[in-house]
């Protein structure tokens, strides 16, 4: 069990092994959608029982809890690493957002270098896939939508990751030969939509002026009152607390 997981998702592992899951959660959507937007675009797959939604400079998130299960995992085939005015968006089973927080440290998750400029989400999900299922994947963005050549996947199983590991390191894909390693707790700074929550916010995407790091293409800026490695063991995610098939 991961230690730095809140108290929400502790209680709701055993819930949602009995029962499937009818949340989902959204994030890298297109900035400025309002919540009749986000409306629009998930209830073609079913009848929503309740929408949470926040807009930031980076993109907007949201978790929406559908009536039925079929309709939340609709969403999810439909929507997940799908371009949606423009941007990818992801979306999740709130079942394997709970499954990546408890593996979030425990070698499921790689983190990826020198990956070629014209390889977008999508495809590096179906290379790492090769391995074994993978709950989340992205390759990141600048503000204006291009590639900052890395990325990361998150497997459901340590041993599918170590496998990949092992075989891609190094390997050359498209027009670059890319680096995989272990994800670190800090890499979760250089992504947007990694907080898994609608409680921390990202403030904006730094441009090349403003690069911290000269081959990452600088850090997203995260602001959730003095947010810092630590701030994930007191993270408590109320916006979603209330979800009952969650307790």
């Amino acid at each position: 069990m991961d230690p730095t997981a809140p108290d929400w998702m502790v209680s709701g592992q055993a819930s949602s092994s009995r029962s499937p899951c009818t949340a989902v959660f959204c994030c890298d959507m297109v900035p400025q959608l309002q919540e009749q937007d986000v409306r629009k675009l998930f209830c073609f797959h079913g009848e929503i029982a309740s929408l949470e939604h926040i807009d930031e400079v980076s993109g907007g998130s949201a978790v929406i809890n559908y009536a039925t299960p079929e309709a939340a995992e609709e969403a999810v085939s439909m929507v997940h690493l799908a371009s949606v005015r423009g941007k990818t968006a992801r979306c999740l089973l709130m079942s394997s957002v709970q499954a990546i927080w408890k593996t979030l440290h425990s070698g499921c998750r790689l983190h990826v270098e020198g990956i070629d400029l014209a390889i977008e989400s999508q495809g590096l999900q179906d290379v790492f896939s090769l391995f074994g299922t993978v709950l989340d994947c992205k390759v990141q963005t600048d503000s204006e939508g291009k590639s900052r050549g890395y990325g990361f996947a998150h497997f459901l199983h340590k041993e599918d990751a170590a496998k990949a590991l092992s075989t891609l390191s190094g390997m050359h894909i498209g027009n670059s030969s890319v680096k995989v390693r272990l994800a670190e707790p800090k890499d979760m700074e250089l992504f947007t939509g990694c907080l898994y929550s609608l409680t921390g916010a990202v403030s904006s995407v730094m441009n090349e002026s403003q690069m911290g790091h000269q081959w990452m293409g600088g850090m997203d800026m995260y602001h959730h009152q003095g947010w810092n490695e630590q701030s994930y063991d007191q993270w408590d995610d109320k916006d979603i607390s209330n979800y009952t098939h969650l307790q």
